[in-house]
Order: structure tokens, then sequence, then C-alpha cells
């Protein structure tokens, strides 16, 4: 894919990949037992401009591509898949503003996004729902003589709910969906950090419990009835193609954590990279990467441009990567045999973190009921 990336792209590139190695890896694993990440690493990500990547300069962010971002993820992917969660759900929330907020909303919170000083968090899934999002249980009712609603209910998983200063909240006023901003510390709003996660220990997800909590008109985001049909895709389009980037640079870690070993690792006279079976699962591996490198640039550039297959190709790209990492972590324990079992192993933590890309964003049963309708619904078109 390297040929297929512009200078200015290929550098940034470079400079990922190089702030991952010095500022990532070498704590990864604390993180991981600690179950967190210290401020220091978020604040670095805010000052390094990460934070706010693709927004544009008049709110602090970057300005950058998609690519440019996809090759963050990917860069950062191979270092922390938790660390990247931060990326995803900070452009989750700081996107769906972008195209949804009001002038108000924009002005107050997408600065703030950007520079790190408040961490975002896109309250969708809940307990009893998952990725069935259009099953949320969660409440708005209307206040007698206010414009102001009152909030019911609750939300799971939340990525870095634990820290979030703000919540992008999704729910249900009188049978149509609706979305609002909610602060940390509004009276009502109860956090339960979610611990013994089998991977994104680091990600501070937590449960998020609404006691009557009042939101303001001007917090809410959208009109009501669009949440789930407008509001809500832009985030999940920007988390998947964010997750399918991370997942490749995951992918790409286990590909080269074993060809390093395959290479150094002795049975009796020769290496184990010279035993059949072996070499195929490494040719596996980097076929599967090089196929999620170039589905993941397709999805970014068809994004940049607008394209109306962007969302086919995000949803493609996000399948096969996260399919792809889950395979590769488990060939890359089973090279590396009882030692890729052990903590101390990085591909062990592949292993677990690997399997949560296939639900983050939609599980992969809910990408497949997608990208076969859409295939499907082609030939249909074509038909006629």
């Amino acid at each position: 894919m390297e040929e297929l990336v512009t200078s200015s792209q290929k550098a940034h590139y470079g400079q990922f990949k190089a702030l991952v190695a010095t500022e990532v890896e070498p704590f990864v694993e604390q993180w991981d037992r600690e179950q967190k990440h210290p401020d220091s690493i978020i604040a670095l990500l805010a000052k390094s401009g990460y934070l706010g990547s693709t927004l544009p300069l008049k709110y602090g962010g970057k300005a950058w591509d998609f690519i440019t971002f996809g090759l963050l993820n990917e860069a950062l992917g191979r270092g922390s898949s938790a660390l990247t969660d931060l990326i995803t759900v900070q452009g989750m929330v700081s996107m769906t503003l972008l195209k949804w907020g009001t002038d108000e909303q924009r002005e107050i919170w997408l600065p703030q996004l950007a520079r790190g000083e408040t961490i975002g968090a896109f309250a969708l899934t809940e307990p009893g729902a998952g990725s069935a999002i259009e099953s949320l249980e969660t409440k708005f009712r209307r206040i007698d003589g206010s414009n102001n609603l009152v909030l019911n209910g609750q939300k799971k998983w939340i990525s870095y709910g634990q820290v979030a200063g703000l919540f992008l909240v999704f729910g249900n006023l009188e049978q149509k969906p609706l979305a609002c901003l909610i602060s940390q510390g509004t009276p009502g709003l109860e956090i339960e950090p979610i611990k013994e996660m089998l991977g994104f220990r680091a990600a501070g997800l937590a449960q998020i419990n609404f006691h009557d909590v009042e939101v303001a008109s001007n917090n809410l985001v959208g009109k009501p009835g669009y949440a789930l049909s407008h509001v809500a895709p832009i985030g999940l389009q920007y988390g998947r193609i964010s997750t399918a980037c991370s997942a490749t640079g995951l992918l790409r870690g286990c590909f080269e954590e074993s060809i390093s070993y395959a290479s150094t690792r002795k049975i009796a006279s020769q290496t184990l990279g010279n035993i059949g079976v072996i070499q195929s699962m490494i040719a596996r591996m980097g076929t599967d990467l090089e196929a999620a490198r170039l589905l993941c640039y397709a999805a970014c550039r068809a994004e940049d441009e607008h394209l109306p297959e962007s969302f086919a190709k995000t949803l493609m790209a996000k399948y096969h990567s996260s399919r792809a990492a889950v395979r590769a972590a488990a060939d890359a324990v089973q090279i590396r045999g009882a030692s890729g079992c052990h903590e101390s192993s990085r591909v062990a933590r592949y292993y677990r973190d690997a399997k949560l890309m296939e639900i983050l964003e939609g599980t992969t049963q809910v990408h497949e009921h997608l990208i076969g309708k859409m295939f499907l619904d082609q030939v249909k078109t074509t038909s006629r």
C-alpha cells in the first residue's frame, strides 16, 4: 500500500510509528495490568493533535484527511488497541457534533474535544440491546411547562465512560429516537466502572446510569426521530473506519512478531520458519494484512472523496480486518506455543484485544447481514 499514499501521508505515518515505539509500546503491558491509561499519555496525544485529527482548523483540529487518520489508527493499533479506542470515541463524538450539532454546541465543545480538555463518550449501547440499536430502552420524557426533558435509563460497555467529560446519549422520546449531550457531574448521572474485560482493559469502559437527569433543550442534537437514522450513523461510520484501521495495526503486530520469532526460534537443527505449517500460517497472515490495508485505504479514500460507496467500503474494511485480526492473533499464539499463552508475551494481549474488534461498532454478524443484503440489492438493481 506504500505506493498509494502521498509523501505527506507517509511522513505522518513515520511520526505516528515513532511515537508508538517510544511512548506506547514500552508501557502498554503496565496499562493493561492497571486497567487504565495515565493522564500523561492522553495529554501527549492531545498535544500531538491526535484527538482532533480530522476536525477543521477553526475548532483547533488538524484537518487531516481520512487516509492520514487511518494511518494514525493503524500505527496506534500496533501498539495498543485500548489507546486507539480513545482516538475512535473522541472522533465519533466530535465528528457527529460537527455534522449535527448546533453552532453553539460546536463552538463550546469541539475546541475542548480537539485539545483533549474534554474526553467524549458515545453512549449508544445498552445492557439489553447490544448491536440492536433500534431497541433502545433509555427514555426521555417532557417536563410540563418547560422545553427541557428528563432522561432515565442505562448505557453499558461505553468506552472511556470512566473519564469522559461529555456524553453523547441516545434514547427515545415518545417512540422517536433522540440524541443529547450530557456533561459529567450532571445531577442524576452515575458512572459505574467496568473491570476485567477480556481485552481493551485500559479503555475505561463503564455503565452509565441516568436517574431523572434533566436535559436542557439546547443540549439536544438533531431533531426527534432522526437520532438513529441520521445522527448515530455519522459516529458509527467514523468508528468503523477507526476500528478497521486499528485492527489492521494489530494484525501487523501479529505478523511482525510471528516472522521475527519463527526466523530465530530453533527446533533441533532448523528454525521454526522452515516448517511448512508455520509457513502456511504466516502466508495467510501476511496476505490478510495486505488485503486489510487495501480495504482500509479504499474506505478512507472513499470518505475523503465523499463517494456514495463509502459506507459499503467501510463495512467491508471493518468486517475483513477484524476477522483477520482474530485469525492472526490465534496463529501468533500458536506459533509461539506455551510462551504465547503467558501475559509476558505481546501476542497474548493481541489475542484478547482482537476478539473485541469483532464486536465494536457492530458485531461481525451485523456486518454480514448488512454486506450480504447490500450485494443482493445490487443484483436486484442490475436485473431490472
